[in-house]
């Protein structure tokens, strides 16, 4: 069976848990086993150069055997205010108004299970894996670190991730929870609140043309 890593999966109206409801997921891992993705449009506050600092801290005191950087200081001061609490729990407000979106430096919640904080980006020479054509994946500290305070592309710094065996994924597909689209850079580094609409459209456009029999024509334009 073909790999699924490069493809994002699309959250369909049937996704209700409050993790996945408009949800896109990268896939960034595929062993025939078990796949790995990370939610792209779950954007933390407050505002993300705080989250910037605080990631510099925390990569300054690692040893230097230590190669990724560890997500517990950031869960700890962003989890109360996750759109969409996994947990239920009350939310606080921030203190600070929203900074306006940017691509380059956005924390984003990837998922409820616990790893290494790793950067989405586009630039090979800040990598260890490719996941998609042009986007690339780091954990470890110098890569992070040239992000972090170069800054050279857009970025997106990821805490926690998802997790399925693959059969529970097919059986998700199967289902109907989650559409599969190809990962292009222009989508993965969309605006986080325009990302989900523009996608299940062109997922929904892609279904309708497989079910009619008449080639896709989704990719061929910009939707709107």
């Amino acid at each position: 069976m073909e790999s699924l890593t490069g493809n994002l999966l699309v959250a369909s109206s049937l996704a209700t848990d409050p993790i996945l409801t408009r949800g896109v997921c990268l896939l960034v891992h595929d062993d025939h086993e078990s796949v790995i993705g990370v939610m792209l449009n779950r954007p933390m506050h407050p505002n993300p150069q705080a989250l910037m600092a605080m990631l510099g801290e925390q990569m300054a005191s690692q040893t230097p055997g230590e190669d990724t950087a560890e997500p517990e200081k950031l869960e700890e001061e962003s989890k109360n205010r996750l759109p969409g609490n996994p947990q239920g729990q009350s939310l606080s407000q921030p203190t600070t108004p929203p900074t306006p979106y940017s691509p380059v430096g956005m924390v984003h919640f990837g998922g409820p299970l616990s790893g290494p904080v790793v950067a989405i980006h586009q630039l090979s020479e800040y990598a260890e894996a490719e996941t998609g054509h042009g986007i690339y994946v780091a954990a470890q500290k110098q890569h992070l670190e040239g992000l972090v305070n170069k800054q050279p592309g857009p970025y997106r710094l990821i805490i926690g991730h998802l997790g399925w065996e693959t059969e529970r994924l097919n059986a998700e597909v199967e289902a109907g929870l989650w559409h599969i689209v190809p990962a292009t850079a222009d989508v993965v580094f969309e605006n986080a609140d325009e990302m989900w609409p523009r996608l299940i459209r062109r997922a929904t456009s892609r279904s309708v043309a497989r079910w009619i029999g008449i080639p896709d024509m989704s990719g061929n334009a910009e939707l709107n």
